[in-house]
């Protein structure tokens, strides 16, 4: 299969059917196939050819998705971006992809015509009419499963971006397990809440949109407008990652809202606290799945529905803090720094084998053999399997803080000052410190209308962890940053408070 077939499919099943739903915009199978092969062959007729790349610049909207569909019937490799980024930062991944054409969305076509693509196509310029021109028609092009459909650059968490090429194969790897793991059905209306450049939101369309769903994209995520369009669009999934759920969840007019249709919450891009999982589970009521893998491997393991049950079982509960067992169609093992596999408990690095990991890195030989090791693709983040198979991440390999020869994992930390009532974020970083080597430091974010010091905090944290885990200092913040993905930038963290915070008094 080839990600163009989605719309053809869909079509002949279900011409009638809702596909899209965009704000007024609402369109069905039928409409939504003829578009994009008006789309793709416009695209061919101005000289975008098989292995061409396109990048696209915009937020979220219908559009987006009908373009992803339309370079994937042409063969072309999309190259979507993060829209958040500045233009300097834009034109390190534009040289690098190299691309023929750039789609630019709304507000964004004058920093489109900026950066030097020769070809853009906006959105509320010559989109629709490129469109009304061109044939609807499917395009004549033959297309696999192993051609390249997209290259997604990676968030950069610990560094620069680097272009994941992932293929047809891939992501259709992915629905099969992803449809498993969310018992997903025709009838579910999927929510699309996160960018549709990142690979979360392009793998949980493209799994609902297989099975011929409606999408329902909302432009940006707001906690409103999420809770708004599940009541209004009876939405019965949806993607969040785990700071989006904990802002719904603390949305003052949350039980104001209708959300019985809501069968699924699919969260992912880095682990919950198990606390605001608690709480999750209470207050919407509806099953819960989650997934663990990166943009290079996709999908590996999941928490499924079933794991997510609070009936007083504390292994169940225990389990709430795994990632879940390994897909039908992935291998995850746990190896030392010799590249052994280590038995259950063990702690070592994260690797991966799956038909949806990526064959490489676009144009980086040398990152692509580094991160792909006969088939195995090594994760950076450390974790142990329990006597049952259930994976527990425990952190990115980079951020092990070690303090007084002691190895901390951060996430250990973190897990515990969640459990303060005042804390609403948190996120626990390794600084120089002349006497610990590296000094266990937390920043925090506290709720609106709480207060707790340092001193408290450490006090509590003393009380779950070993006394060398607890912090040595804490500051507060108004926000932890992050990147789309929702993970705490932690290299930002560093590189602010390193001189300010290292050594501080407890």
């Amino acid at each position: 299969m080839n990600l163009g077939d989605i719309p053809r499919r869909n079509a002949r099943r279900y011409p009638r059917k809702p596909a899209l739903v965009f704000g007024d915009v609402r369109l069905a199978w039928g409409e939504v196939n003829e578009r994009v092969n008006r789309f793709a062959n416009g695209l061919a007729a101005r000289g975008v050819a098989r292995g061409d790349r396109v990048a696209i610049l915009a937020q979220n909207d219908h559009r987006y998705l009908e373009t992803y569909w339309a370079l994937a019937k042409l063969g072309a490799i999309a190259v979507p971006l993060n829209y958040r980024l500045l233009e300097r930062e834009l034109s390190v991944l534009l040289d690098h992809s190299t691309p023929v054409a750039l789609v630019a969305g709304r507000g964004y076509e004058e920093t489109a015509r900026r950066l030097g693509v020769e070809r853009v196509i906006s959105f509320d310029g010559d989109y629709e009419g490129l469109l009304a021109a061109a044939p609807g028609r499917e395009p004549e092009r033959a297309v696999g499963a192993g051609d390249p459909f997209a290259i997604m650059y990676t968030s950069g968490t610990t560094g620069l971006p680097k272009g994941a090429l992932v293929t047809h194969g891939n992501l259709e790897s992915n629905v099969y397990n992803q449809a498993i793991a969310d018992k997903a059905d025709p009838a579910d209306v999927n929510l699309v809440a996160t960018p549709l450049y990142h690979m979360g939101a392009l793998f949980m369309a493209t799994t609902y949109t297989c099975l011929g769903c409606t999408n329902v994209v909302l432009e940006s995520f707001e906690e409103a407008l999420v809770l708004r369009a599940i009541a209004e669009e009876r939405a019965t999934t949806c993607l969040l990652v785990p700071t989006m759920l904990n802002r719904v969840l603390n949305h003052p007019d949350l039980e104001s809202y209708d959300l019985r249709s809501l069968r699924l919450i699919f969260y992912g891009g880095s682990t919950i606290p198990v606390p605001v999982l608690r709480t999750a589970i209470d207050v919407f009521g509806c099953s819960f799945t989650q997934g663990y893998g990166l943009t290079e491997t996709i999908e590996a393991t999941f928490l499924t529905a079933d794991d997510h049950v609070l009936d007083g079982d504390p292994e169940r509960e225990r389990r709430l803090a795994s990632a879940g067992r390994e897909a039908v169609n992935a291998e995850v093992r746990i190896l030392d720094d010799d590249a052994r596999e280590l038995p259950a408990g063990e702690i070592g690095e994260i690797v991966i084998r799956s038909p949806s990991v990526i064959p490489s890195y676009w144009q980086a030989p040398e990152e692509t053999r580094e991160a792909i090791r006969d088939g195995w693709f090594f994760t950076g983040d450390v974790g142990y399997r329990d006597d049952d198979g259930y994976l527990f991440v425990v952190d990115r390999k980079k951020d092990v803080i070690i303090s007084g020869g002691m190895n901390v994992y951060p996430k250990e930390v973190e897990e515990a000052l969640y459990g303060h009532p005042a804390v609403l974020e948190a996120a626990v970083i390794g600084l120089p410190d002349d006497a610990w080597g590296e000094a266990v430091t937390a920043v925090v974010v506290l709720r609106e209308g709480h207060d707790a010091d340092e001193r408290e905090l450490i006090a509590h944290c003393g009380e779950r962890v070993a006394g060398f885990k607890k912090p040595k200092s804490v500051t507060f913040v108004d926000a932890l940053p992050r990147n789309p993905s929702g993970k705490v930038l932690k290299r930002e963290l560093r590189e602010q408070f390193g001189g300010a915070l290292a050594g501080s008094p407890t």
